[in-house]
């Protein structure tokens, strides 16, 4: 399985080395505009592999045209995001590199499946999938809120996370829905779970907590890494070894009175590709929060588009 990470910086970095380490993995290609930057990655890679005997073939290049023959690509390059900044303050600036990405990588692999991860990722998704037209563009959305959700909400009941299954949808940023409806501990809704403890939960003050946890971390630590680079891992895993998984990754979603459909993420069977999607399993409260956040991420899109001059590409 060839395996391409476009950016290779902090977080690139990360992802690479956890993927290098996957039993599916034997290539690896990494691909990052600075100079001698992707190099050093794949050098660092190389010693690890070592240490475990592992046998992966790394390459490394400057130029995304430079790939060629790729089973997935992840996409992570762009400008990181500060503390005192949204994910959507990104887009203007992001699109550029998107769009040349897309443009010099999906013809040399076009029948990859694409990861990404760029944020503003929602809008970075639906851009990526405008150049190419390639209906193998998956974005990472809120899988990454999800994981949050669930490290959160385990903290707060005092239990061990592998028995919490929580869900975020929407977009991956201020307009994020926590699906509660879907929360459940031991298997039981989560409703049922508290009343038989009488245990408060304020839903609230847990989803202010869990949006505002990248940015506290990075405050402290200049960008998030580890989580990230894990469960876009996961993502990963799941299209290459086509294993189903619940998830929350993102995707065309229509937009009444819209021209273009926007990626958004709702609660989908991930395996090689989206294979089931549970968003009409949802209350009508959270369907109605998705669309709302449909609307939030075709704005951004059509700022990107705008930064770009009117974009460009398939539709």
């Amino acid at each position: 399985m060839h395996v391409a990470v476009i950016g290779t910086g902090r977080l690139g970095a990360a992802l690479s080395y956890t993927l290098a380490h996957e039993p599916y993995v034997d290539e690896l290609t990494l691909v990052d505009v600075a100079p001698g930057v992707a190099a050093a990655v794949r050098e660092e890679l190389l010693h690890s592999l070592a240490a475990e005997g592992k046998d992966v073939e790394v390459h490394a290049y400057e130029e995304a045209s430079m790939l060629e023959g790729a089973d997935i690509v992840v996409v992570t390059a762009g400008r990181p995001r500060r503390a005192d900044m949204s994910r959507r303050d990104l887009a203007s600036a992001n699109a550029r590199i998107i769009k040349s990405i897309a443009e010099a990588v999906y013809p040399r692999s076009p029948q990859a499946w694409y990861l990404v991860v760029t944020n503003p990722v929602d809008a970075m998704a639906t851009l990526f999938h405008h150049v190419t037209g390639s209906p193998r563009v998956i974005g990472s959305g809120t899988q990454l809120d999800t994981a949050r959700f669930r490290a959160a909400l385990a903290a707060t009941l005092g239990v061990p996370v592998s028995r919490v299954e929580a869900y975020v949808a929407g977009e991956h940023g201020p307009n994020s829905v926590f699906l509660w409806s879907m929360a459940r501990v031991d298997g039981a809704p989560l409703d049922l779970y508290l009343q038989a403890r009488g245990f408060r939960l304020s839903r609230e003050a847990l989803e202010g907590a869990v949006r505002e946890e990248a940015r506290r971390i990075i405050a402290r630590l200049g960008g998030t890494v580890y989580g990230p680079a894990r469960v876009f891992t996961t993502l990963v895993r799941s299209i290459a070894t086509s294993t189903p998984r619940l998830v929350t990754v993102s995707a065309p979603f229509p937009v009444p009175g819209r021209e273009a459909a926007v990626y958004v993420s709702t609660p989908r069977v991930l395996a090689r590709g989206v294979v089931a999607d549970l968003y009409g399993m949802l209350s009508p409260e959270e369907r109605d929060a998705i669309k709302a956040a449909a609307e939030a991420v075709y704005g951004t899109y059509m700022e990107a588009l705008r930064s770009l001059g009117g974009g460009g590409g398939k539709t």
